[in-house]
């Protein structure tokens, strides 16, 4: 694209407001600037009588003191917009004009110099107000906060520097970070993407606020690999149910372990329930309707004899009207690895395996639809839900054997010699 640039004065009249038996007699005189293909008015607050606005100079005309002032605040403002033009083009080879005209206003006198860590900062400060409002969890706000102290040790470890201006962020930037990220943290590779992701979040939100004139990662290609789900089978789950533990820690999150695989509920779901996330159902059951944290989509859950007998147990441990003594994720994670080693279950065991063990285990195999399964689990539509469905492989084999019985002896019926 040929590079242009252009500054347009021009007239806006005034529409009559309410009341008014006249519109008004003045205009208001505005900008219109041009940089490569991209326009952007504003109004520059002057205003002047059409009668005096030459429409092939651009400029008022005739006499009296107050044409005169317009005139010179108009050549005023185009050498200002000029040296802004000039000194934003010697550093950047692509803007557009509204960035120019928010730098002509005075909107970010310090867009030029804004650094990432810097501008992270301001963005953690605005998920903070939405933990305030309850518009996002802690959980995903702390990630955030990781994620840029992991990037300014980066900066200081791999660059030998502080900080960086956000137009000097760019692709080898970002690859280097997930480099550094798998080596010094152990994460593997769907982790360390999601950290770089979290950089592509605040980068673009920069740029939607015009502190760069394009997303520098939006040709960065981030992958996920795919996992087999992992899941406890039934003998696995009874033996860590009917495990006798010494250890009164380990008891506990076992105990909590057990309430997810019963409620298909997320460490961070169950964690946060109260006894007003329960509700006595027109069956007179007991359901436990609950909006996700994460998704904030609702999920309803039979509440079954195991979780109604976990909540009894630790009814007098109750902190802040949550049902269940949780430690931390990471802990949790630690303590549910050690149950796994002392049941003898060779799989890597997380809170969220329980989740996963609901999800296909206890309900799937147990020919729950799919429907009512992602109603429960609180996904938006079947389709996460079918991802538990693909791993399935209990519920083909019975659903297979059933078919079998019921095809024995059609055999008989098949003239295969044509006899």
């Amino acid at each position: 694209m040929r590079e242009t640039f252009a500054i347009l004065f021009y007239l806006k009249k005034g529409k009559k407001k309410k009341g008014e038996s006249n519109p008004p007699t003045e205009a208001t005189i505005y900008c219109r600037l041009s940089v490569c293909g991209t326009q952007s008015p504003f109004s520059t607050l002057l205003k002047i009588e059409p009668g005096y606005w030459n429409q092939t100079s651009k400029r008022a005309e005739g006499k009296g003191q107050n044409i005169s002032k317009v005139n010179k605040s108009l050549a005023r403002l185009e050498t200002e917009i000029w040296l802004h033009y000039d000194k934003i083009k010697a550093r950047r080879k692509k803007f557009s004009a509204e960035y120019l005209r928010d730098w002509v206003l005075g909107k970010y006198n310090n867009k030029e110099n804004a650094t990432i860590i810097d501008y992270f900062d301001t963005y953690i400060e605005r998920l903070n107000k939405r933990v305030e409002i309850k518009d996002l969890t802690k959980e995903t706000r702390d990630r955030y906060i990781l994620v840029r102290n992991r990037f300014q040790e980066f900066l200081k470890e791999e660059r030998n520097i502080d900080n960086i201006y956000l137009d000097e962020v760019d692709n080898d930037l970002a690859y280097d970070f997930y480099l550094y990220i798998r080596r010094t943290t152990g994460c593997q590779n769907n982790n360390a993407q999601k950290h770089v992701q979290k950089i592509h979040t605040v980068m673009k939100c920069a740029w939607v606020n015009h502190y760069i004139p394009s997303d520098p990662l939006a040709q960065y290609a981030i992958y996920f690999e795919k996992h087999q789900r992992t899941c406890l089978t039934w003998h696995e789950l009874k033996r860590i149910m009917s495990k006798k533990f010494y250890s009164h820690r380990l008891e506990k999150v076992r105990d909590i372990f057990v309430f997810c695989c019963f409620t298909g509920l997320s460490y961070g779901d169950a964690k946060a329930l109260t006894e007003d996330n329960f509700e006595l159902k027109n069956d007179d059951r007991e359901w436990i309707d609950k909006n996700r944290n994460k998704t904030n989509v609702n999920a309803q859950i039979l509440f079954s004899a195991i979780p109604h007998m976990i909540i009894e147990k630790y009814k007098n441990e109750r902190v802040k009207k949550r049902l269940l003594p949780f430690n931390s994720n990471q802990k949790m994670n630690d303590y549910v690895k050690e149950i796994a080693a002392l049941c003898n279950v060779n799989k890597h065991l997380t809170t969220h395996v329980a989740r996963h063990t609901f999800a296909t285990t206890v309900t799937l195999n147990e020919g729950v639809p799919l429907e009512t399964v992602s109603k429960m689990l609180g996904h938006t539509n079947t389709v996460t839900t079918q991802i538990y469905a693909k791993i399935v492989n209990e519920k083909l084999r019975q659903d297979a054997g059933e078919w079998n019985k019921k095809m024995a002896g059609i055999e008989a019926e098949f003239n295969l010699q044509n006899q």
